[in-house]
């Protein structure tokens, strides 16, 4: 890095004063990214350029789905603003190849990424869609199946840093989201063992959200302690090997869908005082366990659809527990 780059780190007064109110006017003239869910965007704060935002959950229990929902209602943001052309959403993963990401984005509600997968779609119905999909502004890194056997770079943050700035230069796109799937698996150079990596992604991530000036959403698994809570919601401390996401994160969310663990026929989950929500398969609890600048811990209950990518308002209940872990009792405590 040359010397004079340095002086990107120093804010003097001047810098600030300028710098900060050019801030103010975008939050004034941008809404920010939102979830579109009237009873969530009424309590949670718009996520603004350098935030780092936390889905924490058991594996299956939504958090690529809910990640992949978020990329998909940004992207037809961007389309109604008629701003494809140079905005773009960025989806990051480790975990699966950018063909099985994209069994999340090709549902409308006519087939679902279960019968992508089952190869139950016919062949012309899969060709027409993704004539139409590549002028979608969502864009995916990761390894494709299509590439297999070609040299491929290492994914690291750094890599990806440079796969955003290789996609301005060469294609004119910039970015108004990443999602990482997920923080557990971006791997860090120089360490070895995995519990010590993780620990560092989260203030790298955070980092490279405010160098790109866009906020970054990841998915983070939760630990398995989770699955012995009366109420299985995790908490900022459930987050596997990662207590560092608490410091870096600006928001938190736990997810939950206790149909996948809760017994046939068991009792509705009260999500407020006197407000239960029957167990379905649709049935996500979600509770907002960290926000930066404004109170915490509310809790949604919504009905979400995976295969979908369907998000929708189920209560417009909001509210706030009682202080300490209460409400996350371990089995068998009232």
């Amino acid at each position: 890095m040359e010397k004079n780059n340095f002086r990107q780190l120093v804010n003097t007064p001047a810098d600030l004063a300028a710098g900060f109110v050019q801030w103010y006017d975008g939050v004034l003239n941008k809404s920010g990214i939102t979830w579109g869910i009237p009873a969530i965007d009424a309590v949670i704060t718009p996520m603004r350029p350098g935030d780092l935002v936390g889905l924490v959950a058991r594996p299956g229990h939504g958090k690529s789905s809910l990640m992949a929902y978020l990329a998909r209602t940004e992207a037809r943001r961007i389309v109604a603003r008629g701003t494809q052309d140079k905005e773009v959403v960025v989806y990051v993963t480790w975990e699966n190849s950018a063909e099985e990401i994209e069994t999340f984005f090709l549902s409308d509600g006519t087939f679902s990424s279960s019968d992508v997968a089952w190869g139950r779609v016919p062949r012309d119905e899969i060709v027409r869609k993704m004539a139409k999909r590549a002028a979608f502004p969502l864009w995916i890194f990761g390894h494709s199946v299509a590439r297999a056997g070609r040299p491929m770079p290492r994914m690291t943050l750094p890599a990806v840093l440079s796969a955003i700035e290789t996609m301005e230069a060469d294609y004119g796109k910039r970015p108004t989201l990443l999602l990482f799937d997920y923080i557990q698996l971006i791997p860090v150079t120089g360490m070895s063992g995995r519990a010590e990596s993780v620990q560092e992604v989260p203030p790298l991530v955070k980092e490279l959200a405010m160098r790109v000036g866009v906020p970054a959403v990841c998915g983070v698994q939760a630990a398995r302690d989770v699955d012995d809570l009366r109420i299985k919601i995790p908490l900022p401390r459930h987050c596997q090997w990662a207590s560092s996401i608490e410091q870096a994160a600006d928001k938190l969310f736990g997810l939950w869908m206790p149909y996948k663990t809760e017994p046939t026929g068991a009792p509705p989950i009260e999500v407020a005082p006197g407000k239960s929500a029957p167990i379905t398969e649709t049935l996500l609890i979600m509770k907002n366990t960290k926000q930066r600048f404004d109170r915490a811990n509310h809790t949604f209950a919504l009905n979400f659809a995976p295969q979908y990518l369907r998000l929708e308002q189920m209560s417009s209940v909001t509210y706030s527990p009682p202080t300490g872990d209460e409400s996350h009792g371990r089995r068998g405590e009232n």
